[in-house]
This record gives C-alpha cells, sequence and structure tokens, in this order.
C-alpha cells in the first residue's frame, strides 16, 4: 500500500523528531509563563450540551449517551467563563483538543485542521488591552525559550526565527478594510515582518460588543507575518443576561441547547472577563517555518485527510 510505506518513510524525516523537540519546549514555556503568572491550569472538557457555536459552518460534531445529546468540543469558551466564579479561578488556562469538522470549501487550506490543540486562557474583570499585553509577553517569551533551547532543531528546519523586542502593532479591521479591502488579513500577514494585532470583528455572540460604540467589537486576532496567518482569536466577554440574550436573537441561534448559560448569566453567576486561544499546531508551523499545518503533526487532521490512521 503505497500511502502506507509514504507515511512510514515520513517517520525517519529528522524533521519529525526537531517538531517533537519544538513542541515539547513550547508546552513547557506557554505552561511556565501562566504559571509564573498566577493562572491555574484546568483539565480540557471533551463534551457538553453546548460548545462555541464558530462563526463560519462545521459539520456537527455529536455523540448521544443515553439518549442526551451532547457535542464535542469545537472550544471551551463557555467552560472558561463559568469556571471564573470558582474560588481562586480568577485566572485559568488550559491546553484544550478542539473537534472543527470543517465542510470542503476550505479544504486546500494550510492552516485548518479536523481535530487540534488549543492554549486557552480566561481572566476576570481584564479588559481587551489586558488580554492583548498578555498575549504580546507570553508569545515572545515562547519565541526565546525556543530560541534559546531549540538551536539545533532550528537549523535542522532551516528556520532562523526572528527576534521581536518592541510590542507587537495594533490595527482596526475597519482601517485595513479601507486600505485593503475583505482580504487585509492575507495581504497584512504576508507584507508584514513581525506579528501583529487585528481587533474589531462581527462574530461570535459572546464577544462583547463595545457599549460606547454598538457595532464595534471589543475582541481581536493575533496575525503572524511571512504569510502564516491567524495564530490567536481573543476578546472582552459578554457576560449580561439581556446582551447576550440580543446578540444570540440577532444571529438566529436557537435558544433551547444553551438554558443552563442563559440562566446564570440570568443569575449573575458570568464575570466579566476577556481571554483568548492560541493554535498550538499554527505556532508549531509558524516557528517551524513549514506552510503546511500538517507537516508538524505525526497523524494528519488536515481538512481532506484520507485519515490513514
Amino acid at each position: 500500500m503505497e500511502a502506507l510505506d509514504s507515511y512510514f518513510e515520513r517517520l525517519k524525516n529528522p524533521d519529525v523528531e526537531s517538531h517533537a523537540n519544538i513542541r515539547g519546549r513550547v508546552l513547557r514555556s506557554l505552561q511556565g509563563f501562566m504559571l509564573d503568572a498566577g493562572f491555574k491550569q484546568l483539565m480540557p472538557v471533551l463534551m457538553s450540551p453546548i460548545t462555541d457555536p464558530l462563526n463560519h459552518a462545521v459539520y456537527p460534531a455529536e455523540i448521544k449517551y443515553e439518549e442526551r445529546p451532547l457535542k464535542l468540543t469545537a472550544s471551551m469558551i463557555f467552560h472558561k467563563q463559568l469556571a471564573l466564579a470558582a474560588k481562586g479561578h480568577d485566572k485559568i488556562f488550559i491546553v484544550a483538543p478542539n473537534i472543527r469538522l470543517e465542510k470542503a470549501e476550505i479544504k486546500d487550506s494550510q492552516n485548518h485542521l479536523l481535530e487540534f490543540s488549543q492554549f486557552d486562557f480566561e481572566m476576570r474583570d481584564a479588559t481587551m488591552a489586558q488580554a492583548i499585553a498578555m498575549v504580546d509577553g507570553l508569545v515572545k517569551h515562547v519565541f526565546k525559550e525556543v530560541q534559546q533551547h531549540c538551536k539545533a532543531e532550528l537549523t535542522q528546519l532551516g528556520r532562523t526565527l526572528p527576534s521581536y523586542d518592541a510590542p507587537f502593532p495594533i490595527y482596526a479591521s475597519d482601517a485595513l478594510i479601507a486600505e485593503h479591502g475583505p482580504q487585509f488579513e492575507k495581504i497584512m500577514s504576508e507584507k508584514s515582518k513581525t506579528p501583529f494585532f487585528v481587533t474589531n470583528y462581527k462574530r461570535e455572540f459572546y464577544d462583547r460588543e463595545n457599549p460606547q460604540r454598538p457595532g464595534s467589537y471589543n475582541n481581536y486576532d493575533l496575525i503572524y507575518p511571512e504569510g502564516f496567518g491567524e495564530g490567536l482569536s481573543g476578546a472582552e466577554r459578554e457576560f449580561e443576561y439581556e446582551q447576550i440574550l440580543r446578540r444570540m436573537r440577532e444571529l438566529s441561534m436557537d435558544l433551547t441547547p444553551f438554558g443552563n448559560y442563559l440562566e446564570a448569566a440570568k443569575r449573575g453567576y458570568l464575570p466579566p472577563s476577556a481571554g483568548g486561544g492560541l493554535g498550538i499546531e499554527r505556532l508549531l508551523k509558524f516557528i517551524s517555518g513549514k506552510r503546511q499545518i500538517r507537516d508538524v503533526a505525526l497523524f494528519d487532521r488536515s481538512v481532506g485527510t484520507s485519515f490513514l490512521f
């Protein structure tokens, strides 16, 4: 079987070991940074009555347990909000597996996986600006750790990882759209020499709408340079019941599965917060200088995969 032989031949490539060493260093530095900053690590939630509805269509990823429908985790957004209500859980993070069964229209994507890992974090009473500053420091810390401890691996991969000292630039999406059109992220990523943030996207209902500027949103993405594209999404969160309800109705969502979540909001159990989710494979892809995200994993979960294993 040609595909089988090709798979095992690929496993002999020295790049595979380099990716593994870098992956271990990346995870260690991500977790160490957060623990040193006073964050508590949660274990991931893999199934729930609700999960992230996302801002684009995917195939449903669901199971049934004793006639109870459960969704496989697309992201831990709701559980992050709920966890902040626990004593001493003002700042949390999770290394969280995610299932997103992307549709065929993006099957040629270099950046999408059906199953991937996300480094999720959330901070109680935080603002978007505070979340952005935290991400800026976190990502630079990871880069420095890899540069210091993975010199041989970077050499093997033929990758010179740039050093970044200045704060990553921050742009507003409306200004970039006016300058570059709807493909602004791709254009900016290809021309940029440094990671940068973009704010103000209209997307999921849980990203907080600016109370002083209706139609503007307190959310952000981190975009990698050199054409590597988006690596992290984050936001302040909607936490007030009436506002959540209004945003969900704007999107014509079925409210029934969200009954307990909405009741928690109604009773004031959801604190104000801000956070984000960093795609670990996308980070590894950028660090390694690989263009196909499947190249940084042992088992191919890219869109359109044949699922050999």
